[in-house]
């Protein structure tokens, strides 16, 4: 939207445009006729008008195309006709007759003159174009986009040149695995479960690390590697952590086991009402068993 000072700016040349172009135009020219003295010859002279006008109309219709050449041959007959039959008395015994102005053409005018005006306003009340907006956004968000991939990348190759001294450091090991984590191509999901199988190696116990080898493996939709990190996992846990039954039930909605699913599901659920997973578990329990709208059993 403009600021104040531009519409107003705006509107001024509108109305100067307006001014220009109308007034000229429906103002009476110097030599129109008179209007006739009586009412007789002020009624004739009206009706010549609209005979006049008539044969114009006439005129428009033929060019644009809604009539045939008889219809137009009939009516511009008609027409003429009957703008003879109402020409004033002084003007049927001149040779060269001019007909009195009509007075369209200025209308026309005056209403383009107008029409013009709130357009200018229309324009300047309208935002900028959208599509110039939507790209500008776009190419912002995939600068952003493709600074976070640099820096991610970046990470790695320090984190990879640290591991170059000390190959057994459990931490730069973990962080290696998170920025590998935090792209979305098959082979960073493959180089982060290689990060935390080595972690897992060094740290037998580490939970969090079998968390998101598990989560690596669903993500990569390799399901067997999946189910046995999760039972290495529930050997050291035991089977009544939730993270289990979560787990499960992911695998097997995408195995396509739904009842499987649902039981894993169910367990879940039962163990941890209140985890902040419980949402996500109830919405794809819903979709499994096919109690979503739209949705049907299957992952």
């Amino acid at each position: 939207m403009p600021d104040l000072a531009v519409l107003a700016v705006l509107v001024g040349a509108g109305a100067v445009v307006a001014v220009a172009v109308g007034w000229p135009l429906i103002r009476p020219p110097a030599n129109e006729q008179q209007e006739p003295a009586n009412a007789a010859d002020e009624g004739l002279a009206l009706r010549h008008r609209l005979a006049l006008e008539a044969l114009l109309d006439v005129e428009a219709d033929r060019r644009a195309g809604s009539l045939d050449d008889a219809s137009y041959e009939y009516q511009r007959a008609e027409a003429e006709a009957q703008a003879a039959e109402t020409l004033p008395e002084p003007a049927r015994d001149l040779d060269h007759a001019t007909p009195p102005p009509t007075g369209g053409g200025r209308r026309i005018a005056a209403l383009f003159a107008a029409a013009l005006a709130v357009a200018i306003l229309i324009v300047a009340a309208l935002p900028a174009p959208i599509g110039l907006a939507q790209r500008t956004v776009v190419n912002q968000a995939l600068a952003d986009a493709q600074a976070r991939e640099a820096a991610r990348r970046a990470d790695i190759q320090r984190l990879l040149g640290i591991l170059g001294t000390n190959p057994r450091d459990p931490s730069v090991l973990s962080d290696l695995a998170d920025a590998y984590l935090a792209g979305s191509t098959a082979d960073d999901l493959q180089r982060a479960a290689v990060a935390l199988e080595v972690l897992l190696a060094l740290d037998p116990e580490n939970r969090s690390a079998y968390r998101r080898l598990i989560t690596a493996y669903i993500s990569a939709g390799d399901w067997k590697d999946a189910l046995a990190a999760t039972d290495s996992y529930a050997a050291i846990v035991g089977t009544n952590e939730p993270d289990i039954p979560f787990f499960r039930g992911l695998i097997a909605r995408g195995q396509g086991d739904a009842e499987a699913a649902l039981r894993e599901f169910d367990r879940f659920l039962d163990l941890a009402p209140t985890d902040a997973r419980a949402a996500m578990i109830r919405s794809l329990r819903a979709e499994v068993a096919g109690e979503s709208p739209g949705a049907s059993p299957g992952p």
